[in-house]
Formats: structure tokens, C-alpha cells, sequence
């Protein structure tokens, strides 16, 4: 009999309710040794074992070591678990070659689109002037090749406007018209109220009006200005100021221009000599009762003046404005009855008595002329190819198909503009093909090939990389008949190379053909090469495969990437379930060994009961005499 089966045969025999856990717990540790020698993780168990055993008859009572027998079986048992994530690993690995593949791709067609696109590389234009301080151009892509002729005979000009120099720093009171182009004229007042008697005031008063105008204050040794400035350039943007009526002789403030004035009349003598004209205030039969009708009778009856309205934030006022500067302009105002009859003491129309004008009657604006004195704002004039062409600005596109002009200067010379393909960037664009096809060519070798000593790449035998590889190389030989000289890419200067990747041929080599002679050479049939329809050109044909190979549901490595994701996500599922069950047996093996132990550190004490009642059985016997 073993020494386990001895000792719980014994225990049971001493006290069969108290040891009975730990004589099954060993039994069955027995038997699982005798029946599970070939298993690494019934070793441990025999080890598990072997331990409770030698702490059976260890008379210490240390017990056993829970956490590290529990421990050393899972490790063991874990090992389904290590495999399951090494498969994710290496299916992780197989996705990220595979998403470097199709990057590859998606950069390959990039590249091919771009010298497909009837606006990409091989379309840019570039435009040469022969007098680039008279007429410089710009053309966009797929522009025509040509040369035209221009001849500029004037700018287009920027109409300004200013005001006389004001040496106060109040503004003379009333208010002015300011038109842009054909647009409405627009009143612009000029009085405390509107924050508009000041130059400063007067400035941001009108650009904050978003008129197409942009107002400054400029100072010079005679004083302030106001300056105007159109936003627009040519006869659209012409600045006019009229009607200014400001330092001009006004009256009282009223509510509007067709509200009632006090009734009445009064007497305006315009210069020293002058005769006075009465002017009825009524609403009969002159119709003079309001500011509008009153300015115009005035208008009609009286010589030397100009009579208006001007409307402010403060109301509506009546200005006379002279037209005869110094004496011959003053105006004296007498013999006001105005409101009388309401029981005023007359001057309802709030005059000056006296009035004679400044010797720069209000802001006096001026038109700004160039250096031929002639007004600004005017339109550019030239010649395109011998058509006349008007223009409002000094930038114009649509006169050539395409082409952007930017007038600098004029000359009677004509200038010459040179419209031809951009080699550099058709150049650019053939080089940046080649390197996206050989970094895909690559690294599909770089999968294809292993020396036998380390790890396989992870697309080693992959399908889909033969599919993709074998469509490329078909791709790459096409040729187009029929187009000069430029057959095919070899045709070119662009070599393909054993290892399937190109080559780009320079003029230092050897090659009878380089790319850059081709392309000066006859540049159109490089072109068609590869933006060919019928029969369809190098970038053509391999757009068409490259759009099917990366097609995001069918494509063969999305398709191989879909059946990864699926793969590894059972495998996560299996882990997780695993990892669960595992779990479960933790608990329970340390459950078990931790009553093993309990029993294991009592083992001294019953020990001790054992040999005293084994001593008791066997009293020693007396020697005999």
C-alpha cells in the first residue's frame, strides 16, 4: 500500500468525519496520477501531490503552498489559450501586410489618374511673354497650345475723389451725394448728430455704408482731406460726389421734408446790391408750406442761389447754397413772419440773417486725375490677336480661352504670348507613376520571397498577391498602335525590369529613347499613350483594373481582409470563452488545495493522537529479572 492511501486509511480510521475531504482529495490526486502519467499538466498535479504528501509527514504543519500549486497546473492548462493568440497575431499581421498592399494600390492610382485626368499632369500648360512688364499670363490645364498677340494701349484706372483741405476740425454742416458707377447716389450728412462732423467721423461713416468706396483722412502741410477711394476699377467703380451742400446757409431744424412750416413770409437778397424777393411760406396758392415745395419755388423765383433739402439725424433743414463765391454769394435773410400768425415772434424758418459764403464753399470735393491728367476710372483698352477688347480691370480672363491675362504696362509693340505643355510637370507626373508602381512591386516581392531561416512573410503563398502582380505586369506592356513613335512605355525611355519594377531612362544613358526626348519630341503622342480611350492608353487600362483590385466590398484584399476580421473575431470569442472556463477552474482548484492545506497544518497534532494511541496499544513491556 502507498504512503498516501496508508495515511488516509488511518485518518479515516481516527476520525472518518473530520479527514474525509482530504482522503477523497487524495484519492483522487492517486488515481489521477496512475491514469494521466503522459500529461504535462497531470505532472504538475503528481507534483501538487507530492508536495501534499511530503507535508503529510513533515511533523512542521507548514502546509502547502496554495497560490504556486494552483498557479503551475494553470500555466499548463492555459496553453490553448497561447495558441489561440498567437493564430491573431499572425491573422494581424497577414491584415497589416495586406492594408500596405492596398495602400500601395490606392497611391498607384493616384498617380495614374493624375496623368489620366484631362486636367492633371500631362495637361499643364505653361505661358511665356515676350514683355512681361507689359502683359504677363497664366493658363489653366488642358488650355490649347497657340501664340497670340497683344497690344495694351491703356490701363484700366481706379476712379478717387477728395476733399478741399479743411483747416477746422469741424466740418462745415449739410450734406452731399456719393454715387458709385451707375449705382443710386446715396445721401451722406454731414452734422453732430450722425457723428459725421469730423473728417475721421465722415470717413468711417461711409465705409461702414458698404457703398464700393473706401474713405481715409490724408494730411499734408495745407491741412486735412478727406479722400475716397472706389473699390471697383474702370467706368463700373467712377466715384461722383454732388448736390454738396455743406457750409451752406440752412435753416432751422423740422421733422421732414413734408412736414409743415410755420406760415408767413420772408425777403432773400443774394449779394451786396442785390433785390431782396419775398418768398410766401403758405399752402396756398403757392404751395410753399413744406421744404420740398419751398425749395422749389425758391429755385424757380430766385437768382444766384440753389435751394435744397437735407435730411440728418437731427430732421430736415432748408440749405441755400450760392452760387457766386465771396459778396456777390452773401445772402441776408430779413423780414422773417414766419409763425406769426401762430403768435410767434416771427424767424420760424430759423435763418441767419446774414450769410456769406467761405472762400472754399464746404468739402469741395475734386475727381483725382492721372498722370496724363485725365480723371481716373477709366477702362482698360488693348488688342487680342487684332480684336479690340474693353476691360474694368487690369486682370482678364475668358479673352482667351483659358488664359488669364494681368495687364502691367502699355506699348504700341506687340507682345507675344507662347502657350505650350509643361514638360517639367508632365515630367513630374510620368516619375511619380513609376515610383507608386515600384513601391507596389516591392513589396509584393518582399512577401513572395523567403530564404528558409526565420519566419515566413505573413502573405507568403497569398493568391490575391499573384492575382494583383499578374493583372499589373499585363497592364504595364500595353501598347497603342497607331500613335507615332510613342508605341508603348519602353518606346519612351521607361524600362520594365525583371523583378517587374520600372526603370525611367535619362539623357546620360546609353537607351536610344529617354523620356525627356520623347516628351519634346512629339509630346501629344506621349499623351495619348496613356490617356488613349480607343484602344485604351497605358493610365486608362490600368485605372480600370486598379478601380475593380480596390474595390472597397470585392476587391481580393478586402475580400482576404473581411475573412480576417471574421476569423479573428471567433478566435477573440474562443479566447474570451476560454479564458472564462479557465477561470472557473482557478476558483475551484483553489478551493480544493486551500482545504488540502487546512488539513495539511493540522497534521501534527493528529499525528501526536496517532502515536499516542498507538503507544497506548503497545505499553512497553517490563525486562524480566
Amino acid at each position: 500500500m502507498s504512503t498516501s492511501s496508508s495515511i488516509s486509511s488511518l485518518l479515516n480510521s481516527l476520525n472518518p468525519s473530520t479527514n474525509e475531504s482530504l482522503a477523497e482529495l487524495l484519492g483522487e490526486s492517486s488515481t489521477s496520477n496512475s491514469t494521466s502519467n503522459s500529461s504535462s499538466s497531470d505532472s504538475s498535479v503528481l507534483d501538487a501531490v507530492d508536495a501534499i504528501l511530503n507535508s503529510a509527514t513533515n511533523t512542521s504543519g507548514t502546509g502547502l503552498d496554495v497560490t504556486s500549486t494552483v498557479d503551475a497546473i494553470l500555466q499548463l492548462d492555459a496553453q490553448p489559450e497561447v495558441n489561440m493568440q498567437s493564430q491573431v497575431t499572425a491573422l494581424n499581421s497577414q491584415t497589416s501586410a495586406l492594408q500596405t498592399i492596398e495602400t500601395d494600390l490606392a497611391n498607384l492610382q493616384t498617380a495614374v489618374q493624375a496623368l489620366n485626368d484631362p486636367m492633371g499632369a500631362l495637361d499643364d500648360v505653361t505661358v511665356n511673354s515676350s514683355n512681361n512688364d507689359v502683359v504677363s499670363a497664366t493658363a489653366a490645364n488642358g488650355t490649347a497650345p497657340g501664340s497670340h498677340t497683344v497690344v495694351v494701349n491703356s490701363l484700366a484706372t481706379t476712379s478717387a475723389a477728395y476733399s478741399a483741405p479743411q483747416t477746422s476740425s469741424a466740418l462745415p454742416v449739410g450734406e452731399f451725394d456719393l454715387q458709385v458707377g451707375n449705382n443710386a447716389a446715396v445721401p451722406i450728412p454731414v452734422d453732430t448728430a450722425d457723428g459725421t462732423d469730423t473728417l475721421s467721423g465722415l470717413a468711417t461713416y461711409i465705409t461702414n455704408k458698404n457703398m464700393g468706396v473706401t474713405a481715409s483722412v490724408i494730411t499734408d502741410s495745407s491741412g486735412a482731406r478727406l479722400s475716397l477711394v472706389s473699390q471697383t476699377s474702370g467706368s463700373a467703380g467712377v466715384i461722383t460726389v454732388s448736390s454738396d451742400t455743406t457750409g451752406a446757409d440752412l435753416s432751422g431744424s423740422f421733422t421732414s421734408a413734408s412736414a409743415a412750416l410755420p406760415t408767413g413770409s420772408f425777403d432773400i437778397t443774394v449779394g451786396a446790391s442785390g433785390t431782396p424777393v419775398n418768398i410766401p411760406v403758405d399752402s396756398s396758392p403757392d404751395n410753399t408750406d413744406t421744404l420740398t415745395g419751398l425749395a422749389t419755388y425758391i429755385n424757380q423765383n430766385v437768382q444766384g442761389v440753389k435751394a435744397s433739402v437735407i435730411t440728418n439725424a437731427s430732421g430736415a433743414q432748408l440749405a441755400l447754397v450760392p452760387t457766386s463765391s465771396g459778396q456777390a454769394g452773401a445772402i441776408t435773410i430779413s423780414a422773417d413772419t414766419t409763425g406769426e400768425a401762430a403768435g410767434g415772434s416771427g424767424n420760424g424758418m430759423g435763418f441767419a440773417s446774414t450769410y456769406t459764403p467761405p472762400t472754399v464753399q464746404g468739402m469741395d470735393f475734386t475727381a483725382a486725375v492721372g498722370s496724363n491728367e485725365a480723371p481716373l476710372g477709366t477702362d482698360a483698352s488693348l488688342t487680342v490677336d487684332g480684336v479690340p477688347v474693353t476691360s474694368g480691370s487690369n486682370t482678364l480672363t475668358g479673352v482667351i480661352p483659358g488664359v488669364t491675362l494681368t495687364l502691367s504696362g502699355t506699348s504700341s509693340d506687340p507682345v507675344t504670348l507662347d502657350i505650350a505643355p509643361d514638360l517639367t510637370q508632365a515630367s513630374t507626373g510620368i516619375n511619380n507613376f513609376v515610383s507608386a508602381w515600384n513601391q507596389l512591386m516591392t513589396d509584393i516581392n518582399t512577401q513572395n520571397t523567403y530564404s528558409g531561416s526565420g519566419s515566413a512573410p505573413p502573405l507568403m503563398g497569398d493568391p490575391s498577391l499573384d492575382l494583383i502582380q499578374s493583372q499589373m505586369l499585363s497592364d504595364i506592356t500595353t501598347s497603342v498602335s497607331g500613335n507615332g513613335a510613342a508605341v508603348n512605355l519602353q518606346s519612351i525611355g521607361i524600362q520594365l525590369q525583371e523583378d517587374g519594377t520600372l526603370t525611367v531612362a535619362s539623357s546620360s544613358s546609353s537607351d536610344s529613347m529617354d523620356l525627356n526626348d520623347a516628351l519634346s519630341n512629339d509630346f501629344s503622342a506621349v499623351q495619348n499613350l496613356f490617356q488613349s480611350t480607343s484602344p485604351a492608353g497605358v493610365a486608362q487600362t490600368l485605372n480600370t483594373d486598379l478601380t475593380t483590385l480596390t474595390d472597397p466590398v470585392n476587391g481580393p484584399l478586402n475580400l482576404d481582409m473581411t475573412s480576417i476580421t471574421s476569423e479573428v473575431g471567433d478566435l477573440n470569442d474562443q479566447i474570451s470563452q476560454f479564458q472564462y472556463q479557465l477561470q472557473q477552474t482557478q476558483t475551484q482548484l483553489t478551493n480544493e488545495y486551500s482545504t488540502i492545506n487546512t488539513t495539511l497544518e493540522q497534521m501534527p497534532q493528529l499525528i501526536n493522537q496517532v502515536n499516542q494511541q498507538l503507544n497506548a496499544l503497545n505499553p512497553p513491556t517490563s525486562s524480566s529479572s
